[in-house]
């Protein structure tokens, strides 16, 4: 059985019909209740083309639908190729929908070898909140012996096929047992957009608790990217959440004044088929502990309110990020994986077994090998020796390779450990190490079985592909030996990580400085960057402080994270001899850089620091022009500023949408980072500074390992030393002994 390496990620998207390319048809209303079609191309969902290969080949596919919607019909269109040489009597695609089979496409001889386009319903009785859609392909090219792996028994699906769903709201009651539904879907791969409603002029109080409310958000939506509009007292026609307290509360919703912190739900003003979610408290420290309880408590939130009577949580420990690797033991495979059937495989081609490796970014690995794995797989031994492998890879870097053996062979070999269901299986240990110049912040390892299918003679063998392939849950990654020390400013650590604010996932020793008087703009890239900030670490910003410009200034022992507007330019102003890009009134104070290197395969080192010989600028411009900087706090030795800077309105959005979009991201490094017209270009200044720990022997060799003769002299002198210590101490040792036996 061949199957299809098509993730099914991929087709969560496809059946919630809600990626940002799709295109939108026109609403309809029926009963009240407008309808959304919607159509989706693989191609618009970043999918290649389906294969389908052999006598009997499955592509499965896992396809999801909001709580709130309700899938009215959907049609699916398939582009297909399929051989010539397959027997139309014999051949068809089978379509399986939750287990019910709806159809059975016929392979016919007229339409072989070009493509062909077809139509499949699919009923929409069977659609639940998760689904499983199969295509089955039973293909013959022949009516006597076949061999069942042939190269003429194919079938391709184009990357053009699409799917059409007519959708239809669903009223859901006004229960927050239902959360983070319908704010947050699970099963709704979209970005999410959730709008925050705050009063006109909201204190900082109140919009501290905003932030923590889009950072936990911002943690449930992951991979998807979150994004936070802001209106003031109005409410725009999605799902909302609105912040209010009994002095400032948004004036188009008629809010009741409130004693205790209170979270509720109800129904949109306008339209009842969305929702508000409502925090609210009789003063601002009352409406933070509302957000709290929410963040701590939802999984006991019911009803259509409640009050939170109390909140008490403790600040977490440095590099406990839910998302990451633990650094203080080995790590099961296990652990990092939601549902332990990832690790399952079927079939002599069965799809690559992946699994995400979340590291702390300041890793220190400098001159070690690399990350010891150690790794347990089991899988149905073959007959013979054949080429049947297990590959292994990180990032889509090969790693290693692995032969697996007949059952005879590993029964006899060392690394043999116990049979599985007696004789149908093996199972073996192997040890390996990543190496450290292939590792990032965020990584992929990627195991592939490939088993060998034996073809003894025409007519003499039946194809039964039992075949059944597994990575042990408790095979372990290792970095509990490594420090955490890195060379810094590091944008790239920011973009990809988050680092250094999610050196605790709480955000205990970050501030954010939100100028007073901020913009919506500025304000919807506070809430962004929170969320970005949750993503990262699996954990909601409990801690974090804002602070305006002027506090900034007085802000020891605290990361500072500087958001757009033209006051935080002023603040920047006074650091400018740190930086390389300032934002003043007369123009853009600009200091030439060297270009930042795409990949580093080693320890950063420090360039020239003379920053009296580079050559600076002062430019006036018309135009967007957008900065990421980076740079030792000016405040706190060993602390890090980023600052979002830009020389109009429009720079925020740019700066976000740049952070948002991956393949941008991977250009962001260095100290400086300038968007301009969506392109980034990122240089790297010469001085460095240090953060995090290393033992002293090991800070000593690393430092001074770039400095081969002066290590040289220090070893001889100390070399010299220590000899002449002993020297000392053998002649101080000799006169005891002389002068014991002169006085016997």
């Amino acid at each position: 059985m061949h199957s299809n390496r098509w993730s099914a990620a991929v087709w969560v998207l496809l059946l919630s019909g809600q990626a940002a390319t799709a295109s939108e048809a026109a609403r309809q209303v029926v009963g009240g209740n407008p309808l959304r079609e919607t159509r989706v191309t693989f191609a618009e969902l970043g999918a290649g083309s389906i294969s389908l290969q052999g006598v009997q080949s499955t592509a499965g596919l896992d396809l999801g639908i909001r709580k709130d919607e309700v899938v009215v019909s959907a049609v699916l269109h398939l582009r297909l190729t399929y051989s010539p040489a397959l027997i139309p009597d014999l051949s068809h695609l089978r379509l399986t929908f939750n287990g019910q089979t709806l159809a059975a496409i016929t392979l016919t001889k007229a339409d072989a070898g070009h493509e062909v386009e077809r139509s499949i319903n699919l009923d929409p009785r069977y659609f639940s909140d998760y689904n499983h859609l199969q295509l089955d392909l039973i293909s013959h090219y022949t009516s006597e012996c076949e061999d069942p792996q042939h190269s003429s028994l194919w079938a391709r699906i184009s990357r053009d096929s699409d799917l059409t769903l007519t959708l239809r709201p669903l009223d859901l009651r006004d229960d927050l047992a239902l959360l983070p539904a319908p704010f947050f879907d699970q099963h709704d791969n979209r970005r999410l957009v959730l709008p925050i409603v705050l009063p006109a002029n909201p204190s900082r109080d109140i919009v501290r608790s905003a932030g923590l409310a889009a950072s936990w958000f911002g943690m449930l939506a992951d991979y998807r990217s979150a994004r936070f509009p802001v209106s003031f007292d109005s409410l725009p026609m999605q799902h909302t959440l609105v912040f209010a307290t009994n002095s400032a509360r948004p004036a188009q919703l008629a809010l009741p004044a409130v004693q205790v912190p209170t979270v509720s739900v109800l129904d949109h003003p306008t339209n009842p088929s969305l929702k508000v979610l409502v925090f609210q408290g009789k003063d601002e420290q009352q409406l933070r502990q509302a957000v709290e309880g929410l963040v701590l408590g939802n999984a006991v939130l019911t009803g259509s309110s409640a009050t939170v009577a109390a909140v008490t949580y403790q600040r977490r420990a440095a590099y406990d990020a839910p998302r990451w690797v633990r650094t203080d033991r080995p790590v099961k495979i296990g652990e990092l994986l939601d549902d332990p059937a990832q690790l399952q495989g079927r079939g002599v081609a069965p799809q690559p077994m992946m699994v995400n490796l979340r590291l702390p970014p300041d890793l220190f690995t400098w001159n070690r090998s690399g990350v010891p794995v150690e790794l347990k797989y089991r899988y149905t031994a073959p007959a013979a020796r054949d080429n049947s492998v297990l590959t292994v890879s990180i990032n889509n870097q090969l790693l290693r390779s692995y032969r697996l053996p007949p059952e005879s062979d590993a029964q006899g070999g060392g690394r043999f450990l116990v049979p599985l269901l007696q004789n149908d299986g093996s199972r073996e240990s192997q040890g390996l190490l990543i190496p450290a110049f292939q590792l990032a912040s965020n990584n992929q390892m990627q195991f592939q079985f490939s088993m060998d299918f034996h073809r003894e003679a025409m007519c003499k063998e039946v194809f039964v592909d039992n075949t059944r392939e597994a990575i042990d849950p408790d095979s372990t990654v290792d970095v509990s030996s490594f420090p955490h020390y890195t060379a810094m400013p590091n944008l790239a650590l920011f973009a990809n990580a988050g680092f250094p604010f999610t050196r605790y996932a709480d955000l205990a020793e970050t501030a954010v400085v939100l100028p007073a008087g901020a913009d919506r703009a500025a304000l919807e890239e506070l809430f962004f960057l929170l969320g970005r900030l949750g993503r990262h670490t699996g954990a909601a910003a409990l801690q974090y402080r804002l602070l305006d410009t002027t506090e900034a200034l007085a802000a020891k022992d605290s990361d500072l994270l500087v958001l757009t507007g033209s006051k935080s330019n002023e603040l920047l102003e006074r650091w400018a001899k740190h930086l390389a890009l300032v934002f003043r009134k007369a123009g853009r104070d600009f200091r030439e850089l060297a270009p930042a290197p795409s990949a580093m395969t080693g320890p950063r080192q420090p360039g020239r620091s003379d920053e009296g010989a580079a050559p600076r600028v002062v430019i006036r411009a018309d135009g967007s022009l957008a900065a990421l900087l980076s740079f030792e706090s000016p405040v706190s030795r060993g602390r890090t500023v980023v600052a979002l800077v830009g020389s109009d309105a429009a720079a925020a959005e740019s700066l976000v949408a740049s952070l948002e979009d991956e393949s941008k991201v991977a250009q962001i490094r260095g100290e400086l980072a300038l968007v301009r017209n969506a392109a980034i270009q990122s240089y790297q200044g010469g001085d460095l500074y240090y953060v995090g720990w290393l033992s002293w022997w090991q800070w000593l060799w690393f430092h001074f390992s770039r400095h081969a003769l002066l290590l040289t002299i220090i070893s001889l002198a100390a070399a010299v030393a220590t000899g002449l210590f002993f020297y000392g101490w053998l002649q101080r040792l000799a006169a005891k002994r002389l002068g014991g036996r002169a006085g016997t």
